[in-house]
Order: C-alpha cells, then structure tokens, then sequence
C-alpha cells in the first residue's frame, strides 16, 4: 500500500471576513424587519407570552403572562395537537408624545404554541380559559379515554 504525504494547507480566513464585513455593511443599511426575517425560527421567536404549563391527575394547565391586555385583545385556539394563544399588544398613543431612552416591553401581534400530551381530549366542554390581573389560565379537564366497545352490524 503506496502512502500519500501529508501536507499542510494554509487556511485562508479572507472568505469568511468578507462574507462577514458584507452582512455587516448590509445589515447597516436593511430595517429591523428584514433582518428578523433572515434569522432562524428559533431565533425569531421571542418566547412571550412566557408560559408555565403543569398537570394534575384530573387537570392540564397552561398559565400565560399577558399584563396590561384586555380580553378582547386575546385568542386562545386549539388546532390538533397544539394549544395557540396569540393577540396583540397596541402601543397606546399616550405614550407616543414622551420621548422614551429605553423600551423592554413588547409591542405588537404575538402567537405563542404550546405542544399539548397525547391523547388529551380537546372538546370544547373540557377546556377552560380564565383572564385575571394579566394571568391567562388555560385549563383542560383530563378524561378517561373512551372504552374500545362494540358496534353490531346490521343487514338490510
């Protein structure tokens, strides 16, 4: 068996600088939006509402922050297997006349999913949704699954 020498390559770093300094330069001159919508999902997603999610043997609880909303400004859904709680938070125009320094608070449409068990029933008198001082409670009642029983066939 015939044995190729080993050579040591130089590693240029030159590429990825230039890629670098290009997305910076660019990214100087793109809005906010557009950069957001470069980033990957995980990224973009801002975790709010922040959620706490429990169980007991009777309950399934999803408990959302949402201070300052009102109820109207709040949608809960269920869609398959995921729990949606989503709405929108309105910059009020009170607060456009002060000249702000610096704002942690999030504004805007917001959609947070939440992955519910298997085999959680989701009708719709199992479910429970609760808006007080800024908690969103979500409550699904825990059923016994239906029992296999047996469907008798009829003949014409």
């Amino acid at each position: 068996m015939k044995l190729t020498p080993w050579k040591k390559r130089a590693i240029s770093a030159r590429p990825d600088s230039d890629y670098f300094w290009d997305n910076f330069r660019g990214a100087l001159a793109t809005p906010l939006a557009a950069l957001e919508s470069r980033l990957p999902e995980v990224l973009r997603t801002s975790g709010f509402p922040p959620v706490n999610v429990s169980e007991t043997e009777t309950r399934f609880t999803v408990t959302a922050e949402l201070p300052g909303l009102e109820e109207d400004d709040i949608q809960v859904q269920v869609m398959g297997d995921q729990l949606v709680i989503s709405g929108e938070r309105k910059w009020s125009d009170e607060e456009e006349e002060e000249c702000f320094h610096h704002v942690e608070s999030q504004y805007g449409p917001f959609e947070r999913s939440i992955a519910l068990p298997t085999g959680l029933v989701t009708d719709a008198d199992t479910i429970d949704a609760h808006y007080k001082k800024g908690i969103l409670e979500v409550s699904f009642l825990r059923t016994e699954p239906s029992r296999a029983r047996r469907i008798d066939v009829k003949t014409d």
